[in-house]
């Protein structure tokens, strides 16, 4: 299993590095100057003032000199110094870096709790009003925007109502991390971000428990007499959750995609909301680095899904 993710991460050095290309070009080409955004039009600043922050940021470097100062930086895992924050970038991702990662873990295992059983019981339920209920509720969820989806959960939960708080991790003055009030205020973001999962999961795990109960090795186990609830656990969900396990990679990809919207959605202080933030203030450093953590974690994951792929299937070896 080592020499498995090993080969697999050696693997992802090429997706690294074309992700690395795009960053660096994406920042460069997008439109304003970072100069012009830090120092705005203050009339007292000069021309020498700006020219000299130009020179100590690096942007006066030919742009192969600073695509090759970035490489090299990268890989001694020096992400530079963040142009808004005055800190480096590292520093400054390792503390927004948790929030987001509860909101994703979170999220990911409530839109597995919900879906799965929603998948089955469709599966099971074929043409009746409770998969008609569960097929028409996936597709309005896909259909829904995620941001229009937290606003709405806003409007009405949180401003409305006043069940939920509109924003922020704690009340103020508490800083704790596993308590109520935590809970409380994670409450919104997790679900919304669910919903991406609660949408696809189920019409996926449905069809797949389809397919399998016309299997012949379900109708000799029902031909033995084993209990209807022995069948479907052993037999048909257990290899229902095959593809469901090959989407975990992509799943977790929607979910921290959409955490940039959540988390402006839900004023939550995490990585995507830092990602915004930076791309708005053209702070090259803090983009790049955010990016290539966000892809690293996300090839993480999918070495994650294919060693829990071979523990579902016994047949499929990670050797």
């Amino acid at each position: 299993m080592g020499r498995f993710i090993a080969r697999r991460l050696v693997q992802a050095i090429p997706t690294i590095f074309g992700i690395m290309v795009i960053t660096f070009a994406l920042t460069r080409l997008s439109p304003s100057d970072p100069v012009t955004i830090m120092l705005g039009n203050n009339p007292d600043i000069t021309e020498e003032d700006r020219a000299e922050l130009r020179q100590k940021l690096g942007l006066n470097d030919p742009i192969p000199v600073q695509f090759a100062r970035f490489v090299g930086d990268t890989a001694r895992l020096d992400f530079g110094t963040s142009f808004s924050h005055k800190r480096p970038a590292i520093e400054v991702i390792g503390e927004r870096l948790p929030n987001s990662l509860q909101l994703s873990i979170a999220s990911l295992f409530l839109a597995i709790f919900i879906s799965v059983p929603l998948g089955v019981v469709a599966g099971m339920k074929r043409g009746r009003f409770a998969d008609q209920a569960i097929r028409a509720m996936s597709v309005g969820l896909h259909a829904v925007p995620v941001f229009f989806l937290g606003l709405l959960f806003v409007l009405f939960f949180g401003v409305g109502l006043q069940w939920f708080p509109i924003g922020s991790m704690n009340v103020i003055g508490e800083s704790c991390v596993f308590c109520w009030d935590r809970l409380w205020h994670m409450a919104g973001p997790v679900i919304i971000g669910a919903t991406g999962g609660i949408a696809f999961i189920p019409r996926v795990l449905r069809t797949e428990v389809l397919e399998i109960l016309g299997q012949d090795f379900v109708r000799t186990a029902r031909s033995k007499g084993l209990r209807e609830r022995i069948v479907m656990a052993r037999h048909v969900f257990r290899n229902a959750l095959i593809p469901i396990v090959t989407l975990f990679g992509g799943i977790l990809t929607i979910l921290l995609g959409g955490s940039v919207i959540i988390e402006q959605v839900f004023n939550w202080p995490g990585l995507g909301r830092l990602l915004f933030d930076a791309a708005n203030a053209k702070d090259y450093p803090l983009v790049q680095a955010s990016v290539l953590i966000g892809s690293f974690l996300l090839v993480i994951s999918y070495i994650l899904r294919d060693l829990a792929y071979a523990w579902v299937d016994p047949r499929i070896k990670t050797g």
